[in-house]
């Protein structure tokens, strides 16, 4: 089992499943960072038998209410809600809802097993109570998010590299990946490079089962890039790549690239939460 204690562990887009409702004024937003979860971000194989904990900073009461639920992300790293498949994905939580009193934590203890591998899901906390300031109320939502691996690693030949772009205006390189098998992986890091080695690295994120993914890089070099690294747990794909330009989304040629139409992708300089 390995605990994940960070959002950039898969990035900002899973952030987004801590949504956060605020019906308040910015003079509120600081009582928002009162309550946290720990582990963020949990990894098991094959199933899960384990627990997280929730802190309640703030000098309100709060009311928690526990839902698992599904997700999935795009090929930028958006996460987009998902109906739990709990045909497949079976959860059992030492309890769904509760009250935590002030400047408290409450451990929750979960069992999760599934009938075929991978899987994901998140175990969200609905947490309502606190107030602004002016006395506005605040629902706040935080995110468990687990992942069931297989036993199988992903293998180097079920990863494909179709492509880097640059955007020189808006200082962006990104790389697209593949996942072509049915494994659950992770991508620990991408390295976007120059031909005399002068590079930007990218974070952590999960690559799912025949999902693509881009991965973004900051690009201030006045060189192009031109080999990519990616690596993983048990492998790395180091290779050499011709980058095509795209500002504003465009190819050189002034048209929309074949992959940015198949898949939807917005420009570069605006495209993944990364």
């Amino acid at each position: 089992m390995r605990r994940l204690t960070s959002y950039h562990s898969i990035g900002a887009p899973l952030r987004h499943l801590g949504l956060v409702l605020v019906l308040a004024a910015p003079a509120g937003v600081p009582a928002l960072l009162a309550q946290t979860v720990s582990p963020p971000i949990a990894e098991y194989q094959e199933r899960a038998r384990s627990s997280f904990q929730l802190s309640n900073g703030s000098i309100f009461p709060l009311t928690v209410v526990l839902e698992p639920r599904g997700f999935d992300v795009t090929e930028n790293g958006d996460v987009a809600a998902a109906d739990l498949d709990t045909a497949r994905i079976h959860i059992k939580l030492s309890a769904t809802s509760f009250r935590m009193p002030p400047r408290s934590t409450y451990t929750v203890f979960y069992e999760a097993t599934t009938d075929t591998l991978p899987a994901w899901f998140t175990i969200s906390a609905a947490l309502s109570g606190a107030r602004t300031d002016n006395g506005i109320n605040l629902r706040i939502i935080l995110p468990h998010v687990v992942y069931l691996n297989q036993k199988q690693p992903l293998k180097r030949a079920e990863v494909a590299l179709h492509r880097l772009e640059l955007d020189t205006a808006g200082k962006k390189a990104r790389v697209l990946l593949e996942n072509l098998s049915s494994h659950l992986g992770r991508v620990l890091e991408v390295n976007v490079a120059t031909a005399k080695g002068q590079s930007h690295v990218a974070g952590a994120f999960p690559l799912l089962p025949g999902h693509r993914r881009w991965a973004t890089v900051d690009w201030d070099f006045d060189q192009p890039p031109a080999r990519v690294t990616v690596r993983f747990a048990k492998f790395s794909i180091d290779t050499t790549l011709v980058p095509v330009a795209t500002p504003g989304g465009q190819t050189a040629e002034g048209t929309p690239s074949p992959d940015a139409l198949r898949s939807g992708a917005p420009p570069p300089a605006s495209a993944d939460r990364r």
